[in-house]
């Protein structure tokens, strides 16, 4: 899927200017995810991701959606040498790659990188978490959300991409790529989290439109 640019043309120039030239690995993963069409986490988004988790000290990560561990990678790099990233993926083609450029990366040590359903995943994990990363199955987002909010600490960071799909969410109509169905589902789960009485939390233009909140 194609995203729409929600910020202007000239922002989105802009912002590609700004950014430093991706290391070999990272440029390797990119060109994969746009040649394979693999959905993965644009720049902006990575690093906003790679900030977020230094910011908050995180030592414990939970990802849903690996993919072939762009974000991954992101926050991996942030953590310190006892960190983990627990992170789930249905894709057994993406699992591996991921598993095989976090390898590449060294930082297999630092991911538990699970082939499973997170629905059924995060229920048997333990423990508390310091920021967690949604970006699976989009249909999925409550049921994901309601799983892992309790494994959050008081001061986790939520993050949560695709929140926006292309500025349907807020123009509430379909574009073509974005149904109907996922973009009230979108609208509904964005109001859900934002008014959630143990979060505080704001919606960003970042990529494909990022929500950010912090456990009270």
């Amino acid at each position: 899927m194609v995203l729409a640019v929600i910020v202007t043309e000239a922002v989105s120039r802009y912002l590609g200017e700004l950014r430093s030239e991706p290391d070999p690995l990272l440029a390797e993963m990119e060109a994969q995810g746009a040649r394979e069409g693999i959905p993965i986490v644009v720049p902006e988004t990575g690093a906003l991701l790679h900030v977020l988790a230094l910011a908050s000290g995180a030592r414990r990560v939970l990802e849903v959606g690996t993919a072939i561990g762009v974000s991954t990678l992101y926050l991996a790099r942030a953590l310190p040498d006892d960190g983990t990233i627990v992170s789930f993926e249905i894709d057994p083609e993406r699992h591996a790659a991921a598993r095989g450029y976090l390898e590449r990366a060294g930082l297999l040590d630092r991911a538990d990188l699970r082939l499973q359903d997170a629905r059924e995943g995060l229920s048997e994990l333990d423990g508390s978490f310091d920021l967690a990363f949604i970006d699976g199955v989009k249909a999925q987002y409550g049921d994901y959300f309601d799983s892992l909010l309790p494994r959050l600490r008081s001061g986790a960071v939520l993050a949560v991409d695709n929140v926006l799909m292309s500025g349907t969410v807020a123009e509430n109509r379909s574009d073509g790529s974005w149904g109907e169905e996922q973009i009230a589902k979108a609208r509904v789960f964005n109001q859900r989290v934002l008014g959630h009485p143990d979060l505080i939390g704001t919606l960003t233009p970042v990529g494909d439109g990022v929500l950010i909140a912090v456990r009270r």
